[in-house]
């Protein structure tokens, strides 16, 4: 694989063992997870960011001896472009063994359709054609009946319906290593995912909030922005945000 240098090595870090953050890129890029299987290397890839980042991506797992060929399963949060358009990028790189695609309802059928107007609505104000990714049909692993899924032995996660930010937004819930990977729905600092989106609604967003914080979380791993150590509080803190805006309308 070909590293330019205009794309920049993505921030890392060891959350817990074999559990791996990297921070988002540039604009329209998010966090991305990665989870190794210790007896055989093998490796899962929580959301793909924008594309134009994927090559960061794979320079930051040298750093922890994780090589981008041994991905061998990919889960997404939600649609979004900044969350998905890496798919097609990296399946490219991995042409030769693609990963399983694993992603909910609305998400999945999108990207089973290969639908350019529902990865980037015209909303948005983003021309998919600076991304230079060719956009294309996609197997994909719906996970609408789905309760939880298990990704190692060490490592189970709970499929969480949370919808609000968009229409096939879901969290991944660890209940035993207590760690939530929520997309875009809530983010450290109080923060919360945007509802005026396609699929949007600020009632349901708050529904959902209301469910990831009645979960006991010590790793929040958002979409976007920093992690922490403290997930209860930081998720408590977005409920309350949302709740006291949600007051003015």
């Amino acid at each position: 694989m070909f590293f330019s240098s205009r794309e920049s090595e993505k921030k890392c870090k060891e959350v817990i063992k074999n559990l791996y953050y990297f921070a988002e890129n540039q604009m329209l890029d998010c966090n991305q997870y990665i989870i190794k299987d210790s007896i055989n290397h093998k490796l899962a890839l929580f959301d793909t960011g924008n594309g134009l980042s994927i090559n960061g991506l794979f320079k930051g797992m040298e750093k922890f001896n994780l090589d981008y060929q041994n991905i061998t399963k990919v889960f997404l949060t939600h649609e979004h472009i900044d969350h998905v358009l890496g798919l097609y990028p990296l399946l490219k790189a991995l042409k030769n063994k693609p990963p399983e695609i694993y992603a909910y309802g609305e998400t999945a059928k999108i990207l089973k359709a290969g639908n350019k107007s529902q990865i980037c609505p015209d909303i948005l104000g983003i021309n998919l054609d600076l991304f230079g990714i060719e956009i294309f049909p996609l197997n994909v692993n719906d996970l609408n009946n789905s309760k939880e899924i298990e990704i190692t032995s060490e490592f189970t996660f709970q499929i969480l319906y949370t919808p609000g930010h968009s229409l096939g937004s879901i969290c991944y819930y660890d209940s035993n290593k207590k760690i939530l990977i929520p997309g875009d729905l809530v983010f450290t600092g109080g923060n919360f995912g945007r509802y005026d989106f396609p699929g949007g609604s600020l009632s349901t967003l708050i529904n959902s909030i209301e469910k990831v914080n009645d979960l006991d979380v010590k790793y929040l791993l958002p979409g976007h922005m920093g992690i922490s150590d403290k997930g209860n509080q930081q998720v408590a803190l977005s409920y309350r945000m949302i709740k006291s805006m949600s007051s003015f309308y």
